[in-house]
Formats: C-alpha cells, sequence, structure tokens
C-alpha cells in the first residue's frame, strides 16, 4: 500500500525556518547578555547584586520562552495540527501587546519597578517617555509586524488544508 505525501507549503518552510532562526539569535543573545552581567558582577563592585539576580531570572526566562518556537517550528517543518493551533496562539499572544506597546498604549514595567513584586504593573497603562527604551521595546513594531505575518500565513485555508492531510491510496484496489 503505498501513500501519497502531502507537499509542504513554502510559506511554512520560511515560517519554520524563520522560528528556528530567530530562536536561536535569541538563545546567543540571551547567553551572551548572562556573561557580560557575570563580567559586571566580578569587576564592578558598584553593580547592585539584586539587578544581577534579576538578569540571570530574566535570561533564564528568555531561554524558556525561545525553546518553545524551536519545537514548534519542527512541528511545523512536519505539518503536525497541534503545532499549527499553538503557533497561532503564540503569534497573537506576543503581536497583540507588541501592537499596543507600538502605539504608546500601555508601558512594560521598568527594571526598578520589577523588584517592587506587588506594584510592578499598578503603572502599566501610564506611558513615560522620559525614560530610555530597551532593544525589545525598541524592537515592539517590528515583533508586532513579524507576528500579523505569521499570523496571515498559519490561517490561511490553503495552507490550512496542508495541516489536514490524509493518506491517499495510490493503488485503485486498495
Amino acid at each position: 500500500m503505498k501513500s501519497r505525501t502531502i507537499k509542504r507549503p513554502i510559506a511554512i518552510t520560511i515560517l519554520a525556518t524563520t522560528m528556528l532562526g530567530m530562536s536561536l539569535v535569541l538563545i546567543c543573545d540571551r547567553i551572551l547578555n548572562f556573561y557580560i552581567y557575570q563580567f559586571l558582577e566580578n569587576n564592578a563592585p558598584l553593580v547592585d547584586s539584586n539587578s544581577i539576580n534579576l538578569q540571570v531570572v530574566s535570561n533564564i526566562a528568555f531561554l524558556g520562552f525561545s525553546i518553545v518556537p524551536i519545537l514548534l517550528a519542527i512541528g511545523l517543518w512536519y505539518l503536525k495540527s497541534w503545532a499549527r493551533f499553538l503557533s497561532i496562539c503564540l503569534f497573537s499572544s506576543v503581536m497583540f501587546p507588541a501592537i499596543a506597546a507600538s502605539i504608546n498604549l500601555i508601558s512594560p514595567p521598568s527594571a526598578s519597578k520589577l523588584l517592587e513584586i506587588p506594584t510592578v504593573f499598578d503603572d502599566v497603562f501610564s506611558v513615560d517617555a522620559t525614560t530610555p527604551a530597551s532593544r525589545l521595546i525598541v524592537l515592539n513594531p517590528y515583533i508586532a509586524i513579524g507576528s500579523a505575518i505569521a499570523l496571515v500565513i498559519l490561517l490561511m485555508p490553503a495552507i490550512g488544508r496542508a495541516f489536514h492531510h490524509r493518506y491517499i491510496s495510490v493503488n485503485p484496489e486498495d
């Protein structure tokens, strides 16, 4: 019994490759960031130990977050419907806050505010333009656009049909 294989759409190939590449870049960035802060901790006694600990926790969280797209990219590569569904959830959860931050509807909490856990989100809806923006904040419009493009690709009906493949027998006697 032979089965016909479903050809992977080129858009899924590009999306899975991009997800894998961007996750690897994020992992390398976090590892480099960790070593920079370790260097600062060893060479600058004026650096607050709480900020170093916050950086370590942040780096661990980003490393964990960057593993998820790698697993989803592998699932998309093999046209698994669970990977498509979870990728739609992932890109939606990233896109909407990035859009809100890009048009200054919300402002992420500052690093000093993160140390005050109970009040960390008290001023999330007050945008303060006097504080310097981090790299992630500057990238918010690009993150929003990239997530929107990924959602359009994943929500296209033709792409969706590729994930619902059924093995059809080529032999007419089967």
